[in-house]
């Protein structure tokens, strides 16, 4: 039989090593019992040490309210990281003080626990620096709270977590919105001790398709975590490095022994469709509905094979501009096959008009495109001219709109409605089109759908199909 005492060091030294383990033994400092287990505890756990270990610097983590993420993000994890460094200076954010200064008073309670200090006996907190909104170590580490819109003149932190950043009341307000995303924007990225190593994470429930999530979704370059109640295709996360992988079926419901089906349902007659979609389920339904229908895509876990395809195609919506307020320049690589049009890739920037086109050469040489499709406007019109020149007509296919875009992509949504188009599973790029595609023709921007019904479009002309057929 195992010694008692040996087995506590065991257990202890595991909770120094390991967050998650850390999160389960110190859940009953706070609360009353054991942390009840579930799938997306541990999932979220290894988002976060991903963060520790430095391979991921920005991460948006979406789930509903009430599932653990504060307790998780805001309380046990900045404990854990000042234990593991005290010299570690962490600001938390949430939309409101009194919200803010409870979690604080958390994480202090943690860490003047008995279990806190054997599990991390060389940190020291500070009797000077115990207040309603810091929680400061002997060594100059501190955990700062502050509320959204607050300014943070004098200081820094090594990792800034945003828990919340947006009341639920306030989510159809824009006003609030904007407020929220400028104070974002301004003020947080400047607050970094080092802006080459400072880490971000954004942890919210979603309250509107324009919120601070759908902002960063549409900015991309983050590690996005999205968690829905009811999962709406089968989707595979890592819970443990280099091993164990947890599947979350389509209609898998995130945690039954707190919502069930039935429940849900209840909620979503209670809070109405809007509500519940955008807080529990992560996908914000825009006011009066989107054109393209979720349950329309088709999905795949793997591309199609090479025997399958006909032809692999890039369809190109370029911009004006290269600055960062002006419209994206977007390629969508799609392969197309005699069942419909599987989308492989989508690449986003604001380059200059040089760089936009040796970005065409370089994704044309990457993905062996054999036919590239851009639109006749904007930075597109001089694109095909220099192509033209240089390479005559044998792969490029220009197309001039002829009517609005909202009614062009109704004229294609015909094309999602019978399953023509495939969607990966799981892709860097996959949030971000998605928010987009769902939302359109109400989101901010809209490149990639552009990018999407061009290709479809083109796909209808006779001079597409008679290159499709001598390739």
């Amino acid at each position: 039989m195992a010694d008692p005492f040996e087995l506590r060091a065991a257990v202890d030294e595991l909770c120094r090593r390991d967050f998650f383990a850390f999160a389960i033994r110190a859940f009953p400092v706070l609360e009353p019992g054991k942390l009840l287990m579930a799938p997306h505890i541990a999932i979220i756990c290894f988002l976060l040490m991903k963060v520790f270990k430095g391979d991921v610097r920005r991460a948006l983590v979406c789930i509903p309210p009430r599932y653990l993420k504060t307790y998780l993000i805001s309380i046990a994890y900045p404990a854990w990281l000042l234990g593991k460094d005290p010299k570690t200076r962490i600001i938390c954010a949430s939309y409101g003080t009194d919200l803010a200064e409870k979690f604080s008073a958390d994480c202090l309670k943690l860490m003047k626990s008995p279990f806190y200090k054997r599990i991390f006996p060389y940190t020291h907190l500070d009797p000077k620096q115990q207040n309603k909104t810091e929680v400061g170590t002997t060594v100059g580490g501190y955990r700062f709270a502050t509320s959204t819109g607050a300014t943070l003149t004098g200081r820094g932190a090594d990792i800034i977590i945003i828990d919340d950043p947006l009341k639920a009341s306030e989510g159809h307000s824009p006003t609030a919105r904007a407020k929220c995303t400028e104070w974002f924007q301004s003020t947080i990225h400047t607050r970094f001790n080092d802006p080459k190593k400072g880490k971000l994470i954004v942890v919210a429930q979603r309250l509107h398709q324009d919120d601070l999530p759908g902002h960063i979704m549409q900015t991309g370059g983050w590690e996005e975590l999205i968690l829905p109640a009811i999962q709406p295709v089968t989707k595979v996360f890592d819970i443990v490095e280099g091993g164990l992988k947890v599947r979350f079926k389509a209609g898998r419901v995130l945690q039954p022994e707190r919502h069930d089906l039935k429940d849900l349902a209840e909620l979503k007659k209670e809070m109405g469709e809007f509500d519940f979609e955008a807080q529990f389920n992560q996908s914000p339904l825009p006011p009066g509905g989107a054109i393209f229908r979720e349950e329309w895509i088709k999905r795949e876990e793997k591309p199609p094979k090479p025997s399958q395809i006909q032809a692999i195609i890039q369809s190109w919506d370029t911009a004006y501009e290269s600055d960062e307020d002006s419209a994206w320049s977007v390629c969508t690589t799609w392969a197309k096959c005699p069942d419909g049009f599987h989308l492989l890739d989508v690449w986003r920037g604001r380059p200059s008009f040089p760089d936009l086109r040796k970005q065409v050469y370089a994704l044309k040489k990457a993905w062996k495109a054999n036919l590239v499709v851009v639109e006749k406007k904007a930075s597109g019109i001089s694109l095909i001219q220099e192509i033209e020149l240089l390479d005559g007509q044998k792969w490029l296919i220009n197309i001039s709109p002829q009517k609005g875009k909202v009614e062009r992509a109704e004229q294609q949504a015909v094309k999602f409605e019978q399953g023509k188009v495939w969607l990966p599973t799981e892709a860097p790029w996959l949030a971000a089109y998605e928010a987009e595609l769902f939302s359109f023709p109400h989101c901010n921007f809209n490149d990639q759908v552009d990018s999407t019904v061009q290709l479809l479009a083109a796909s209808d002309y006779t001079g597409f199909k008679h290159r499709l057929k001598y390739l």
